[in-house]
């Protein structure tokens, strides 16, 4: 009884996994945006028709981080003039102010390394007030009064875009979707580095394979885009109720007022984020993920429940019935390396070696025990030096 038990609850994570493989092989990118011109880093053909766009900027202590994100930002291939950027100095203790304030004079004062026609960049200090907003939120709500875009990009101080990522994420969206997610990818240094790596583009995979099937997700808050009327239809973060996880509360508001979604998967909307270093602060990452997705919808909860249990029913079976144990592992793991291939394909990215699956492997055992063990802990969440 016993192993026809862990059987059922093997099959279901396999079912799940066929699904998600034939899925990928059917993906396909919507865009506006497919084919353009740009000449000695001058705007033909579109140009005219580009809209203004406002692209906020969430920073608190990003001293390593926040030049390589700003610089990434005005190399933009998109009209200098049509772009806004808000930086939000969320109360940093480190040179994070100094730093952006800096690079603002610089880049303004510099005519060789930059277009003539300048973007727009504007430093604001978010500060405390008693909207019971937190964190990113609140940056946002603090944000959003000095937008001026029809459109408005969100990103993070860690991470660099490429590009093409404006025009990209610009381009997912139909007339009647409000808002769009973009990919986003850890930079590749050392192990622990392509570890996360290969993690995020395999789970990021998943998440626009829902997306492409019809059924709601979320956004990556450090890739998305939003239409200006879909957003203050929603009043905005300053009366949307606080969440930990800002970006899934803003997206699941905005399909609320019958808004769709996009989520896309292609080399014009990646962006790279820093690692996380070392596997206490990853759990409380994770742990933050979890927290503020429980308002998400059951059939959510359900597809984690079978992605979960799958390594702490494996070395059951594999104690019930070896071989059967071994088989089922094996299927998994081949199953996982076409669709983490395909997704990399999908981005434009080199596929991982054989042995960096193999680790992979070994990576996703430890990272779910550790982080169901962690999720039921009583340990507050711990995000950018602050508890909740």
């Amino acid at each position: 009884m016993v192993e026809i038990i862990l059987i059922v609850l093997v099959s279901l994570y396999l079912i799940v996994q066929i699904w998600q493989t034939i899925s990928l092989f059917r993906y396909q990118v919507y865009s506006h945006y497919k084919n353009y011109t740009v000449e000695k880093d001058q705007w033909t053909g579109i140009s005219n028709d580009l809209p203004e766009i406002s692209i906020w900027v969430a920073c608190r202590n990003e001293e390593k981080n926040i030049v390589q994100c700003l610089t990434s930002l005005v190399n933009l291939k998109y009209p200098q003039e049509k772009i806004q950027i808000l930086v939000g100095n969320d109360q940093s203790t480190d040179n994070t102010k100094k730093l952006v304030l800096s690079f603002i004079d610089s880049y303004l004062s510099d005519s060789s390394q930059y277009s003539e026609k300048k973007a727009q960049i504007q430093l604001i200090d978010i500060v405390d007030n008693d909207s019971g907003l937190k964190a990113k939120a609140r940056v946002m709500a603090q944000l959003d009064k000095f937008a001026i875009g029809n459109y408005y990009l969100i990103t993070d101080a860690d991470i660099v875009v490429n590009p093409n990522w404006a025009l990209g994420l610009l381009g997912s969206l139909s007339s009647n979707m409000g808002v769009a997610s973009g990919t986003t990818m850890v930079k590749s240094e050392g192990i622990w580095g392509w570890l996360q790596e290969i993690d995020w583009a395999y789970f990021m995979g998943l998440l626009n394979l829902i997306s492409f099937s019809g059924i709601p997700a979320t956004a990556v808050g450090n890739n998305m885009i939003l239409k200006k009327e879909a957003y203050w239809e929603t009043g905005g973060y300053g009366k949307i109720q606080f969440s930990i996880t800002e970006d899934y509360k803003l997206y699941s508001e905005i399909c609320k007022k019958g808004w769709n979604w996009n989520n896309v998967m292609s080399p014009q909307v990646l962006a790279f984020s820093d690692k996380i270093e070392g596997f206490i602060p990853l759990l409380h990452q994770r742990k933050r993920w979890l927290s503020g997705g429980k308002e998400l919808p059951w059939y959510w909860w359900l597809l984690f429940g079978i992605f979960g249990s799958f390594y702490f029913v494996m070395p059951i079976l594999l104690v019930v019935n070896l071989k059967l144990g071994l088989l089922f592992w094996f299927i998994k793991i081949g199953l996982q390396t076409v669709q983490i291939n395909k997704i990399y394909a999908l981005l434009g990215q080199r596929r991982p070696f054989f042995i960096q699956h193999v680790a992979y492997e070994l990576y996703m055992f430890l990272i779910t025990i550790g982080t169901a063990i962690f999720f039921f802990s009583p340990a507050k969440t711990v995000w950018k030096e602050r508890k909740y």
